[in-house]
């Protein structure tokens, strides 16, 4: 009976300390940790678009020239013509419609001072005169990139002018044009300047009763700057 009642002792002995050991029932479990969220990247940087020596938004071109200009009209069997070394000037004003397409509005002409007068091949100066063309029209210029190469054609409504001894007389309006073709150097991010053939012609009817048409031709190297 000991021995059976020692033995019995010392198998419940042993596991005393595991029975210890364990938590009692009771207790909060283990706390358990959230996973770290990882951070967000850093959005992108916005990249930011140059416009340099590029034909974009506002768009101004002066231009000044010397070349040749030409007038001529008949009437009665009576064949009239001025003709002359000239100066022509422009300024267009606008914007890009779209890179490299501009439209402006563009005011312009050409005069020869002290030009040559024939009437039936009688040929006379007077020193204290000159034949112009002027007109506003419409430019539509074209650049081609990169070689900053453009073309421009400006539809206008003209007028011829003569004077004489500070006396002048201007013909109706008519329909004229102005075109060129030009080459520029970048001389800033947004300046340009140029070199360009210019060509210019106006259709105008004189005043007065029964009035002949005045048909008038000029031509011009310019020398332009452009802001754009």
């Amino acid at each position: 009976m000991l021995r059976a009642a020692l033995a019995a002792v010392l198998a419940v002995v042993p596991a005393l300390p595991l029975a210890q050991a364990a938590p009692p029932s009771g207790a909060p479990p283990a706390p358990v940790l959230a996973p770290v969220a990882a951070p967000s990247p850093a959005p992108a940087p916005v990249a930011v678009v140059s416009t340099a020596h590029r034909h974009l938004g506002f768009f101004l071109r002066m231009d000044l020239g010397l070349g040749y200009l030409d007038s001529s009209a008949s009437q009665g069997g009576i064949d009239y013509s001025i003709s002359g070394f000239a100066a022509g000037v422009g300024i267009a004003v606008g914007g890009a419609v779209a890179e490299n397409v501009i439209l402006a509005g563009d005011l312009w002409g050409i005069a020869a001072v002290s030009p040559s007068m024939n009437v039936n091949g009688i040929t006379g100066t007077a020193s204290d005169s000159s034949m112009g063309l002027s007109g506003l029209g419409l430019n539509l210029t074209y650049y081609f990139m990169p070689a900053n190469v453009y073309v421009s054609v400006t539809p206008s409504m003209v007028i011829a002018t003569l004077t004489v001894s500070g006396v002048s007389g201007d013909t109706q309006v008519g329909f004229g044009g102005k075109v060129g073709v030009g080459k520029e150097w970048w001389v800033g991010d947004h300046w340009g300047l140029g070199l360009a053939g210019q060509f210019f012609f106006g259709i105008n009817q004189d005043q007065g009763p029964n009035p002949p048409t005045w048909t008038t031709l000029g031509g011009a190297l310019a020398f332009s700057a452009t802001y754009n």
